[in-house]
């Protein structure tokens, strides 16, 4: 125990944020599932599963937990890479590390302002939000080439994600003891189709946005939306996909239970 860990009550709160973070992911894949089922419906990403848990029974309830949920989640990771409470230490790896933890705060910390925003005024925003940052990316100095490298890191990612799954890197911060020998097999075997799923997704991301730059066309670029889309017409791989974003949802709840979390007293 360090007097840099975070207070006891954040971490409490970046445990919810791993859960609502997890029942999102579940419902783009159920929504997924049930286009790829052909019992209508459309893919979606995460902003348009809040829309969906929104219009749902008790949608009001849920999406107030799951606000909560990402803000406190946004707030662990930041103040978790501000203090190094994951003890990365200060290599060119942790830093990088680090940063990474920076961005996903931020970008989940946006995912919970909008769906307080959403829950005040109920209106849902269409627009993509990789279309949308591409195209001001490109009106900016050296635009195409910034988008051209955000591409290049997003498939890196995507890449580092899938060698996570394989080598099961994901486990490396759960305390799985209290676990089961068959719950932790199935930890295992679901967790790395989950993660190798979101690498495909994330994958097709870093490609669009990719050829966003190359073709200085910001229309180029998409999210996950776009990206279900692209598959949509191989019944085979989008339906397991889909399922893997099921997965990988479920894997986020495990982690809300079972990951290292220091905290101070």
């Amino acid at each position: 125990m360090s007097d840099n860990d975070p207070p006891a009550w954040l971490v409490r709160l970046g445990r919810i944020g791993y859960a609502a973070k997890g029942f999102i992911y579940i419902v783009v894949g159920l929504l997924a599932v049930r286009a790829s089922m052909g019992f209508g419906g459309e893919t979606t990403d995460t902003r348009g599963a809040i829309e969906a848990i929104g219009e749902a029974p008790f949608g009001v309830l849920a999406l107030l937990v799951v606000s909560v949920g990402l803000l406190g989640y946004a707030a662990w990771r930041l103040v978790s890479a501000l203090v190094d409470a994951e003890r990365r230490g200060r290599s060119m790896k942790a830093v990088t590390l680090r940063v990474g933890e920076t961005l996903r705060g931020l970008v989940y910390g946006a995912l919970g302002a909008s769906t307080l925003k959403y829950l005040v005024d109920r209106e849902g925003d269409s627009t993509d939000k990789a279309r949308e940052v591409t195209r001001w990316a490109l009106h900016v100095p050296a635009g195409r080439w910034l988008v051209i490298s955000a591409g290049i890191v997003i498939l890196g990612y995507a890449v580092y994600q899938m060698y996570r799954a394989f080598r099961r890197k994901f486990l490396r911060r759960l305390d799985l003891s209290q676990a089961g020998d068959l719950s932790r097999k199935l930890i295992e075997r679901l967790g790395g189709f989950g993660v190798a799923a979101r690498a495909i997704v994330f994958g097709m991301i870093g490609l669009f946005i990719l050829r966003a730059g190359v073709e200085y066309n910001p229309a180029e670029a998409g999210g996950i939306e776009k990206s279900l889309d692209a598959i949509r017409n191989y019944s085979l791989i989008f339906a397991i996909v889909a399922a893997g974003l099921i997965a990988f949802g479920i894997l986020q709840i495990v982690i809300a239970r079972y990951r290292i979390m220091r905290a101070s007293d």
